[in-house]
């Protein structure tokens, strides 16, 4: 994919914790992606529009504004401004609640949408109900478990084209501590993703019960594709 001499019809902005990663979006999809380590944790709140600035800079219109869509950690308390969250259960996205930060170049119409809350169990998500949101449209009427692998896991239940429970899991975040800063750290060395590993996995889960999370025990999970580099099928995952 080429950005060269790239116009873009509006831009897509998935602003993490540590990676900030950009889209110009045209009719067909994504014309251009770019990506930096300019991440919400370390940023001031008017540090995030140049940082959008620098990284977007020559897709950007001579004059008039471009519409800039933006999901995940830029929405949170320390981000650039807050989003506050939907309650579920509710659709992944309603381009309604979007907030529009302050911005010093006109050119940049930013929207900020909003992550989900969950009241019982307690848990929140930023960023994962837009893949959400781009799974269902993949996969209209599509109802049951939908698992999105990360740095937190979540695991997330769908009906009627809504989020009604989802739960979160360390996963990533344990196996980072455990790889980098742990006595394992020794032993492990260089790791790379395992497609036949994640397959044995997921076979585990299904084939015995017990280890389903307890919000999802009862349909089988699907995981987002759009979560997934490498989302080739997989007869463990229902083709996913």
């Amino acid at each position: 994919m080429t950005d060269e001499k790239t116009s873009p019809d509006w831009i897509a902005v998935d602003w993490g914790t540590t990676r900030l990663r950009v889209w110009a979006m045209g009719d067909t999809g994504a014309r251009a992606a770019r990506s930096a380590d300019r991440g919400m944790a370390g940023l001031s709140p008017e540090e995030f529009e140049p940082a959008l600035f620098n990284l977007i800079e020559d897709w950007l219109p001579e004059s008039e504004a471009i519409e800039i869509i933006a999901c995940g950690m830029v929405g949170a308390r320390t981000g650039w401004i807050e989003a506050d969250y939907r309650a579920i259960p509710c659709p992944p996205l309603d381009p309604h609640r979007a907030i529009r930060p302050k911005v010093r170049d006109p050119r940049l119409s930013v929207r900020i949408l909003p992550g989900l809350s969950q009241a019982n169990p307690p848990d929140v998500m930023r960023g994962e109900e837009t893949q959400i949101a781009g799974f269902l449209a993949e996969n209209p009427g599509y109802e049951g478990a939908l698992c999105l692998p990360g740095t937190h896991s979540k695991w997330v239940r769908i009906k009627d084209g809504a989020v009604t429970s989802f739960q979160t899991f360390m996963t990533g975040e344990q196996f980072a501590l455990m790889s980098q800063q742990s006595v394992l750290r020794l032993s492990i060395g260089a790791v790379e993703p395992s497609a036949e590993a994640f397959d044995a996995a997921a076979e585990a889960v299904l084939a015995d019960p017990i280890w389903r999370c307890e919000a999802c025990s009862d349909c089988a999970p699907r995981p987002c594709s759009k979560a997934r580099p490498d989302h080739r099928s997989r007869a463990a995952f229902r083709g996913c």
